[in-house]
């Protein structure tokens, strides 16, 4: 017997109960765009912000690196790993690496070492040798764009860099000062009349300062010549600031001088630029803010309230690959500290000395 087939009863769409907006706002990434820049300048952590930064398009466009976004971010150290020496960030506040990946990852030679940290570039060098001169890489922290500078024509320890990438460098106690800019053939050479020889030089708002003896000059650079205009007159016995080792320094716009006691356990002073005066005097507060010291010179000032980093104190890099020092202008207390981390290198190793350096993410 045939069975009938009963045609299939096709019911309506259903009414959507959601606007189009409602909809919308269903598919919408959580929390609202518009609250992700104030989220993301609260945190402190890379791995955090760039974990939020990957989360979806939408966040990646609203959160380009910037010191804006990054200012919560507290300095690192960049640590080597040994044996390698592989470079790695080390958290101070979270006492660990990061696993935030360098943009360049393993790939730089161990031939070629960083010296310091600039706004938002590691600053690299290879080794020098007779055959060889050392010639100069900027890497971006978080681009990975890549500077390259001529070879440079005579020997230096030191380097700075000015807020549009103008790179100088000098050799402490000699005249010569060397500099370049991006995209530049050759580096231009300038020296100082005799007697005078540069001990430190350092950018502040744009001018180029040197300590010559301990006496402080403004440097105006130009193709095969300098210009010194001394500030103050010369320092007499009364007006000569303690300690040794001098560095200049900047908090706040202003120019610092800071040395150093090695004494029984070792003690920094700091002294401020009276331009009324035209002489430096002695200061033991920051306002809260943080002076940050390479192995090489100054590095950075911070703050205040910077997450996980003590104010009116100095942090300086020590000689070893994971050491530093930090110093309290209150107490005039100074504690050394050790980077630990898996692949830290022993402390009675021999290798070449590459002490860390530091970055600073919020100052990109």
């Amino acid at each position: 017997m045939a069975t009938e087939k009963r045609p299939r009863r096709r019911s309506p769409p259903a009414a959507s109960s959601a606007t189009p907006d409602a909809a919308a706002v269903s598919f919408s990434p959580s929390p609202p765009p518009d609250l992700i820049p104030d989220i993301a300048c609260r945190l402190t952590s890379l791995e955090d912000f760039f974990a939020l930064r990957a989360s979806c398009r939408a966040y990646r466009a609203l959160l380009p690196p910037s010191r804006a976004l990054l200012a919560s971010q507290p300095p690192l150290l960049l640590v080597a790993l040994f044996p390698s020496f592989a470079e790695a960030l080390y958290h101070l506040p979270l006492r660990r690496l990061h696993r935030f990946r360098l943009p360049w990852g393993h790939h730089l030679p161990p031939s070629r070492h960083t010296l310091f940290y600039a706004h938002g570039f590691l600053v690299t060098a290879t080794t020098a040798s007779a055959h060889y001169p050392p010639r100069l890489l900027l890497l971006h922290l978080f681009s990975g764009e890549q500077l390259r500078l001529p070879k440079v024509p005579a020997p230096f320890t030191r380097v700075i860099l000015s807020d549009d990438l103008v790179a100088v460098l000098f050799l402490p106690g000699r005249p010569t000062v060397q500099h370049c800019h991006p995209g530049d053939a050759l580096w231009r050479v300038a020296c100082a009349d005799a007697p005078h020889v540069f001990h430190d030089m350092l950018f502040v708002d744009g001018t180029l300062y040197a300590l010559v003896g301990l006496r402080l000059a403004i440097v105006e650079l130009s193709d095969t010549s300098l210009e010194l205009s001394f500030l103050g007159e010369e320092l007499d016995d009364e007006s000569m600031p303690a300690g040794m080792g001098f560095t200049l320094g900047e908090c706040a716009g202003e120019v610092l001088l800071i040395s150093e006691d090695n004494m029984e356990t070792m003690v920094y002073h700091v002294f401020r630029w009276v331009s009324a005066d035209g002489k430096w005097a002695p200061i033991s507060s920051l306002g809260g803010r943080t002076l940050f010291l390479g192995f090489q010179g100054f590095a950075a000032c911070v703050g205040p309230d910077c997450p996980g980093i003590r104010g009116d104190c100095l942090y300086v890099a020590g000689s070893r690959l994971s050491e530093w020092r930090e110093y309290s202008l209150v107490d005039g207390t100074c504690n050394i500290r050790y980077a630990e981390y898996p692949g830290a290198p022993p402390l009675n190793n021999s290798s070449p000395i590459r002490p860390p350096v530091w970055v600073f993410p919020s100052l990109c």
